[in-house]
């Protein structure tokens, strides 16, 4: 573990997850290209519900291992035994317990909703696969990233999985829409579970490794406690922050008519690429940020994080242009021709997300600097006004109303995390005009 970090630099890692996140994204729109033209305008908007639906019960379905296990990993030295029997009891109650027992019960909810419909048992069986093989594919990914293994760890993340994941949904997506197109939803489903499989296996293989010299020696029942006290907070703040990113679209699809609905979708998920840079960043700086903020070093963690900032930034304004400049062309290539109707809500939510990368990696130096209870409730309320005020926006205005809301709170809730770095931590996250390039070749990734 410890030899596996000192090979690569944080500018090495950085690299890696740039690439493989740039694949992933490929992927990803891969992934939205073939389902907006095989489900049309009707069953898109669904689609892309399920989907992020079945990712947010994955992630309520850690507990938060998944982010306090990257942490926790991070900070661990060599030899350190009792730290990785931890880890591993974390480990046990998430795949064993939480994760299944979320699957199932999200699955009896489909079951519910569907009613009599006989499509609703292949519906709920391919919804709770989803659950449970996202929410295993983040905890292997951020325990792998922790314990050192950023090339691996780099391939399991991004958008949609990571870029061998998003990889194998969009070739299960086109076969099973070539094979089986009479499936519709429920067939899409299931070829993104299935997309999962083969790099959870792999990535299960190499976190066991990690075990020799562990035991068990404690119920299932005392490891799903102790996982949840120590993490609880993380859930939260996954949760949240995952939800203050969709909980739009399910408003969309609950109350707007089908074609609004994929409309906003499309707009959302497009405008997703904005993030590339930060969520590239946030991820990368993680494990780098929890030692550094562990050892005291202040001074050294204000200066990596602006300066992290600052590439967010540069990068960024690469992706800013085109969104701005040809949104309706964007959508045309992407989606098909009829989603050029989504060409204003796409303007409004990219103009949004440029306050994610002026505020810099605010929410990473919290979360990992044992401040994520803040996040947490900043995000919990920022998607309780979402629900609230989007759900009026959406009765109201319709499809641009909704779009107004989400962009004003998404800027309101990135400003006021940036000003919780600042007073609880004292540390400064936006873009400098003075990056130190150097830093990240000298510091372990």
């Amino acid at each position: 573990m410890s030899a596996a970090r000192r090979k690569t630099t944080l500018l090495g890692a950085l690299g890696w997850f740039a690439v493989s996140y740039g694949v992933a994204i490929a992927g990803y729109l891969a992934i939205n290209a073939i389902a907006s033209r095989w489900l049309g305008l009707e069953g898109y908007g669904s689609f892309v519900v399920v989907l992020t639906l079945s990712t947010v019960v994955g992630q309520l379905g850690l507990l938060g291992a998944h982010r306090g296990g990257l942490r926790e990993a991070a900070r661990m030295t060599t030899g350190d035994v009792a730290s990785l029997t931890i880890l591993r009891r974390g480990a046990r109650a998430a795949t064993w317990v939480s994760l299944p027992i979320a699957a199932l019960l999200s699955a009896g909810a489909v079951l519910i909703g569907f009613g009599t419909d006989p499509r609703g048992w292949t519906l709920a069986g391919g919804f709770a696969l989803a659950v449970l093989l996202s929410g295993v594919q983040k905890l292997w990914a951020n325990y792998l990233r922790g314990f050192g293994f950023v090339r691996f760890a780099s391939l399991l993340e991004g958008r949609s999985g990571g870029a061998l994941v998003s990889w194998l949904q969009a070739l299960a997506l086109a076969l099973t829409w070539w094979l089986w197109p009479q499936s519709g939803l429920v067939g899409a489903l299931l070829a993104i579970a299935a997309g999962y499989v083969v790099p959870v296996l792999v990535a299960r293989r190499l976190i066991r490794r990690q075990w020799a010299g562990t035991t068990r020696g404690h119920s299932l029942s005392a490891d799903v406690a102790d996982m949840a006290r120590r993490n609880w907070r993380f859930a939260v703040n996954n949760v949240a922050v995952y939800m203050a990113g969709t909980v739009e679209i399910w408003i969309a699809g609950a109350l707007l008519v089908s074609a609004d609905a994929s409309y906003y979708s499309a707009a959302q998920r497009l405008a997703l690429l904005l993030a590339i840079a930060p969520t590239s960043l946030q991820v990368v700086f993680a494990p780098v940020a929890a030692r550094m903020f562990d050892t005291g070093d202040r001074a050294g963690l204000e200066a990596v994080l602006r300066t992290g900032a600052t590439m967010s930034a540069a990068l960024t304004s690469l992706l800013l242009v085109p969104l701005l400049v040809a949104p309706a062309q964007l959508l045309e290539w992407t989606y098909g021709e009829p989603f050029r109707e989504a060409t204003l809500p796409l303007v409004l939510l990219t103009l949004a997300s440029i306050s994610n990368v002026a505020s810099g990696l605010c929410g990473t130096a919290l979360t990992m600097s044992d401040r994520e209870g803040a996040v947490a409730r900043l995000q919990s309320v920022s998607v309780l006004l979402r629900v609230l005020l989007g759900t009026a926006a959406a009765l109201t205005f319709g499809l641009l109303g909704l779009a107004v809301v989400a962009s004003v709170l998404t800027v309101a809730t990135y400003t006021l995390m940036w000003w919780q770095a600042r007073r609880l931590l004292g540390l400064r996250t936006e873009p400098t005009l003075r990056p130190q390039l150097g830093l990240l070749r000298r510091t372990s990734g």
